[in-house]
C-alpha cells in the first residue's frame, strides 16, 4: 500500500517537472507571490455512498507562481481547506444526518498556461496533483429533525489525500496590482478513509485573491 501510493504522487509530479522543463523557454522567468481566499464545495464519491451531499467551507493560502515569458507558469503554495460531506443514514432505527469535515493543509503543485500574455485579461488554465494533509477529522450527527448535535473525532481518516487539479483561471490589471480569480476542481485519487470500501473526496472550489 505504500509502494502504490507513493507511486500515485511521483508519476503525476515527475510529469509536471518534465513538462515544465520541456516547454519553458531560455528565458529568465518571474517569481511572484500569490494570496488568495475562496468558498470551497466537497463531497465523497465511491464506496456504497447514496446520500452524500456537499458540504461548504471557507478556505485560503498563499504561494508562489514562476511566470515564462512564453506564457507557461510554475504554481504551488500551502492552502487551507476543509473536505467532507454531509450524509444521511440511520441509527437503531433511527434516520440521521451526519457531516464528515476533515481539516487539511495542502500543497498543489501546478503547470498553468496563461493566454493574451500582453493584454489586460489573461485566462489561464491550470493541472497538477495536490497533497493534502490532514490536520484535524470530525463528524458530527443529530436525528433528523432534532436540535441536540453530537460531535466526535474521526479516526478512520488518512493521514493524506492525493488528488488531481483542474482549474480555468482570469488575471486582470487593476492600478498596478494583479488581481486573480476563477474556479479550481480537485479529484481525489486516493482512499481518504484507512479501510475500504474506497471513498474519494471531490472538491470544487471558487477563489479571489491578488498576484504581486
Amino acid at each position: 500500500m505504500k509502494r502504490l501510493f507513493t507511486s500515485r504522487f511521483c508519476s503525476p509530479l515527475l510529469m509536471v517537472i518534465l513538462a515544465a522543463a520541456f516547454l519553458a523557454e531560455p528565458a529568465v522567468g518571474q517569481v511572484k507571490g500569490l494570496i488568495h481566499i475562496g468558498v470551497t464545495g466537497s463531497s465523497f464519491r465511491g464506496g456504497s455512498l447514496e446520500n452524500a451531499s456537499p458540504i461548504y467551507r471557507f478556505s485560503g493560502g498563499a504561494g508562489v507562481r514562476y511566470v515564462y515569458p512564453n506564457g507557461f507558469e510554475l504554481e504551488s503554495g500551502l492552502d487551507y481547506l476543509v473536505k467532507g460531506a454531509e450524509l444521511e443514514g440511520s441509527f437503531e432505527g433511527l434516520p440521521i444526518i451526519g457531516v464528515s469535515e476533515i481539516t487539511y493543509l495542502s500543497v498543489p503543485m501546478l503547470l498553468g498556461y496563461r493566454f493574451n500574455q500582453t493584454g489586460r485579461f489573461q485566462p489561464r488554465v491550470v493541472a497538477g496533483p495536490s497533497m493534502s494533509f490532514k490536520t484535524d477529522a470530525r463528524i458530527s450527527y443529530r436525528a433528523v429533525g432534532g436540535d441536540i448535535e453530537q460531535s466526535t473525532t474521526d479516526d478512520g481518516i488518512q493521514d493524506r489525500d492525493l488528488g488531481w487539479v483542474l482549474g480555468l483561471d482570469m488575471n486582470t490589471r487593476f492600478g498596478g496590482e494583479i488581481l486573480t480569480g476563477g474556479l479550481r476542481m480537485t479529484f481525489g485519487n486516493s482512499n481518504a478513509r484507512t479501510a475500504d470500501p474506497e471513498v474519494l473526496h471531490t472538491t470544487v472550489a471558487l477563489f479571489a485573491g491578488i498576484v504581486f
